[in-house]
Parts: structure tokens; sequence; C-alpha cells
């Protein structure tokens, strides 16, 4: 009997985020996303923070393998491209749509916790590899989470660009099927709006971690 009345309250939970993550009003989706993907960062911080071994993920991060490219310029180019190809496979994604859900929702819903255990291990590239502790100044202090919104903001402002979509689950056995065109694509001007901001803080994030990494490398 609990079991099902837990099936049933997670069913009715995830019915009404998803009703507001798919939302038509482009900020309701992304405040919506925005809140799972935070919540998801912030329990992956904390709980590895407390019970993981310091540098686990040391080193896991592809992008940052190179180290240091030597001047404030070269690192924040070399981290605004990286992020930009990531972005665009997030976008990519989203031609993929799982009844309602675009898999580009789910990258970032995936992504956000392993970032969450590199904070929490202090698995970052370059530094001390001393753990972040979870405290509201350094989600301030910190690139992080601007990035992370802003890649909310991407994928949230191109949700419609769906090329394959997958009509009813279960999801790991129905094939997707063909139903769009990139010549029906189309976007909102508050979507393009939302868009643009995203790479906008994009580069102001990437900007602002390629000056800490410089400070900390010479």
């Amino acid at each position: 009997m609990a079991a099902a009345t837990a099936t049933r309250t997670i069913g009715r939970v995830s019915k009404r985020i998803g009703r507001y993550v798919n939302h038509e009003d482009v900020l309701v989706r992304f405040v919506a996303l925005w809140v799972v993907v935070a919540s998801v960062f912030t329990a992956s911080w904390v709980l590895s923070y407390l019970v993981l071994p310091q540098g686990l993920l040391r080193g896991g991060n592809p992008g940052a393998a190179t180290g240091y490219a030597g001047s404030v310029t070269r690192e924040f180019l070399w981290l605004f491209g990286w992020n930009v190809g990531v972005s665009l496979i997030a976008i990519g994604a989203n031609t993929l749509r799982s009844v309602n859900t675009p898999m580009g929702y789910v990258i970032e819903v995936v992504q956000a916790p392993w970032y969450g255990a590199v904070w929490g291990t202090g698995s970052l590239a370059i530094g001390a590899g001393e753990r972040i502790a979870p405290s509201l100044a350094v989600l301030v202090e910190r690139s992080g989470p601007m990035e992370i919104t802003a890649f909310v903001a991407i994928v949230v402002a191109t949700r419609g660009v769906m090329l394959w979509h997958q009509e009813s689950g279960p999801r790991w056995k129905e094939e997707f099927e063909r139903v769009r065109s990139p010549r029906d694509w189309s976007l909102t001007h508050r979507e393009w709006a939302l868009l643009v901001g995203g790479y906008l803080l994009l580069a102001v994030a990437c900007y602002r971690e390629a000056v800490a990494i410089a400070q900390v490398a010479t």
C-alpha cells in the first residue's frame, strides 16, 4: 500500500514538473527547468562533499585536460569555445523528443549531479584540490552557477527544434519517428532573446573562470 501511494505521488509530481518545464511560455520553462537542475546539482554537491573521497573525479573533465592556456584571453577563448561546442550538442539533442521531453533537457539534468560532485569532491582541474563547502556565498563567487543557468536558457530556448519524436513509452523500447524537417523550425522573439542572453551569460561565466584560473596558475 505504501509503495503504491509513493508511486502515485511520484507520478503526480513528475506530471506537474513536466507541465512546467514544457510550458508554452519560454520563461516558465526556463524557471522550471532551472529549479530542477539547480536542485539536482545542490543535492549532489552536498552529498559528495559529505560522503565521497576527495579528488575522486579529478581529471574527469576533458575540456580542462590541457591545463592553463597561458593568458586570460586564450584561456577564455578555449573555455568559451569548448562550452559552445557542448551547448551545440545539447541543442542537437533537442531534435529528439520522448513524449514531451526534449533530450537536451535530459542532458542538463544528467550533467548537473556530475558537476555538483566535482565541486563536492574538490575535483576541479586547476587549484589545490580542496573541497568546495556548500554555501550561498560560493554560488555567487564562482562561475559554475552562471554556466548552468546559461545552458538551461539555451536548451529551453531551442526546445522547438524537434525532428524525431517518440510518441509513448516505454522509452527504452519505442522507436523515434521522423516527424518534422529543419524547415519547420522557428523561434519566437522571446526564445531568441533567451538564447542570445544564454550565450552572453556563458561568455561572462567563461571569462570569470579564465581570470580565476589565471590567478591560480600564475
